[in-house]
């Protein structure tokens, strides 16, 4: 949740490979189905994690609460 709030709004996402390489810069062993897994968790939380696809990528942001 931290890494979205702090690298991701509107206008710019993180795609899969920068959450994983972000997680593991703080010592945090992820891959690909974990983090998903992980983002479908927030989500369920109440968290507005939205997922654009650009071409043939992908990158989540954080909606900010109105």
């Amino acid at each position: 949740k931290d890494l979205l709030e702090e690298a991701s709004f509107e206008g710019r996402t993180l795609s899969m490979k920068e959450l994983i390489e972000r997680l593991n810069a703080l010592g945090v062993a992820a891959e690909r189905k974990s983090v998903g897994s992980d983002l479908e968790a927030l989500r369920q939380y109440g968290l507005s994690i939205e997922r654009r696809r650009c071409g043939r990528t992908s990158g989540y942001f954080l909606r900010p609460k109105p």
